[in-house]
């Protein structure tokens, strides 16, 4: 994984340029209208950000990841979106600020690459937190699926910080949780 982390490093200043100058302005161009107005209400902006979101950066992520690491492959199955020498990588994107991140509730591999984004009020990324971490080493795990959502939630506790392999961003140790802390893109 260290390959991946170095690479993952490397790409990522190109990364948010061309998703913050490409990609979201098509988004915005097909939306017909700017992410303001497209991402109005409040109360649903993370999870909407999310969705518009996860395509545009995970796709740009793979492209760059991909042209420098050739044995980094697409793997989009039940659980896993990727394969890394042998190793299956689950992929789970998150626009909040809070600790967590949120999933469909189906089983996953246990390997994640687990990406928190911070958004400027047009749009824009502005901070990026990623981690890798293989599940099976930590005590955090996939909540069981909500009943009515079909939805499960993960965070992680302060001894899983062995395991949690940060590419970018930082880590903050409470007294029992983890709180990930994104990276400012000008310090990339």
């Amino acid at each position: 994984m260290d390959q991946l982390i170095k690479t993952i490093r490397k790409v990522m200043p190109a990364v948010v340029t061309e998703i913050n100058e490409k990609r979201i302005p098509a988004l915005e161009s097909s939306w017909g209208r700017p992410f303001k107005e497209e991402m109005a209400n409040e109360n649903q902006v993370t999870v909407e950000i999310a969705k518009a979101y996860a395509r545009p950066v995970n796709n740009t992520l793979y492209r760059h990841v991909k042209q420098e690491l050739k044995g980094f492959q697409e793997h989009t199955t039940d659980g896993s979106d990727y394969i890394f020498e042998g190793t299956l990588i689950e992929d789970k994107n998150s626009f909040s600020p809070g600790p967590g991140w949120v999933g469909n509730g189906f089983a996953k591999t246990d390997w994640h690459m687990l990406k928190k984004f911070g958004v400027n009020d047009n749009g824009r990324i502005t901070s990026v937190f990623i981690a890798l971490v293989d599940l099976s080493k930590c005590q955090a795990a996939w909540s069981e699926r909500q009943s009515n959502t079909n939805r499960s939630t993960i965070d992680f506790r302060v001894e899983d910080y062995p395991h949690i392999n940060v590419v970018v961003g930082s880590v903050k140790m409470n007294r029992v949780k983890l709180k990930p802390i994104p990276q400012n893109i000008l310090d990339l």
